[in-house]
């Protein structure tokens, strides 16, 4: 910020507060972040105004209309080519550690539940990221596979998109994992799904301009990172526990199925000891 010099020391405060979460302002309210740098809100709506926005509000939409933009390009401008690696490596970890604690924190108990139940008695489940958000949704992929049949990844190998959606129906789901930099396609696949009316499951980083509506269900990730990459513990944790609650869900319907995986196991051989 070009006036920090100039800021009093209360606006001083909400500044180095908004620095340290950059990657997911749009997720705070005004009062959160007063709260955290411990000052009122009129000088929080005085800091705002100071720096050229007529409220939070304003500052947090351009916020979240940007988040999506973000590069490690522009990132890297900001990395300290003196810093020890030791401490380089200290604020990677926290930012993970916090990831993961403000993750767990967000009111995602109740989705949780939400999701697990629709996940375990649809009919179908297909499983889409694209980008960043692709490993995370083959990860998920692959659990709920050990768990219940008809899981599939979208895009196949083949990038047989159209196909992949084309037998999309009500009953189904489609489980979306979304992080920035967005696909341009991922919008027009979760459209298709609706016009299917298969139910929606997003996985996805407060900041990003939503894609959900009201009656899908949305677990929120954070996924602010120390370096110049986004990070995506908390997500991977995330699907692991989403899945972990589909194995619950489908009770003996997925031990039945593992069951016969490890069987298959042992028949094939596949799997060094």
């Amino acid at each position: 910020m070009a006036v920090y010099e100039q800021l009093p020391p209360g606006e001083r405060k909400l500044a180095d507060t908004i620095l340290s979460k950059l990657s997911h302002l749009a997720s705070y309210s005004a009062t959160e972040l007063a709260a955290e740098a411990a000052i009122s809100k009129a000088t929080t709506a005085r800091f705002f105004r100071r720096i050229g926005y007529r409220s939070f509000g304003h500052a947090r939409r351009q916020a979240r209309a940007e988040a999506h933009l973000a590069s490690p390009l522009y990132a890297l401008a900001g990395v300290d080519p003196r810093e020890h690696a030791s401490d380089t490596l200290a604020r990677h970890v926290a930012a993970d550690i916090k990831n993961l604690s403000e993750t767990f924190s967000l009111p995602n108990a109740r989705p949780l539940a939400q999701a697990a139940a629709l996940i375990a008695r649809a009919a179908r489940v297909r499983v889409v990221g694209m980008r960043n958000g692709h490993f995370v949704a083959s990860y998920a992929a692959c659990l709920l596979t050990q768990l219940r049949g008809e899981v599939v990844s979208v895009p196949g190998a083949a990038m047989t998109l159209a196909e992949d959606l084309v037998s999309l129906a009500r009953g189904d789901v489609l489980l979306v994992v979304d992080f920035r930099r967005r696909s341009a396609l991922l919008q027009s696949i979760v459209e298709a799904a609706r016009r299917a009316r298969t139910s929606l499951v997003f996985i996805a980083d407060p900041g990003m301009p939503p894609l959900s509506r009201r009656g899908d269900i949305v677990l929120h990730c954070l996924t602010g990172s120390a370096s110049i990459f986004d990070s995506y513990v908390a997500a991977l944790s995330l699907a692991n526990f989403l899945c972990a609650a589909v194995a619950k869900e489908l009770g003996a319907k997925s031990r039945k199925r593992l069951e016969a995986v490890e069987a298959l196991h042992e028949a094939l051989g596949d799997l060094r000891r």
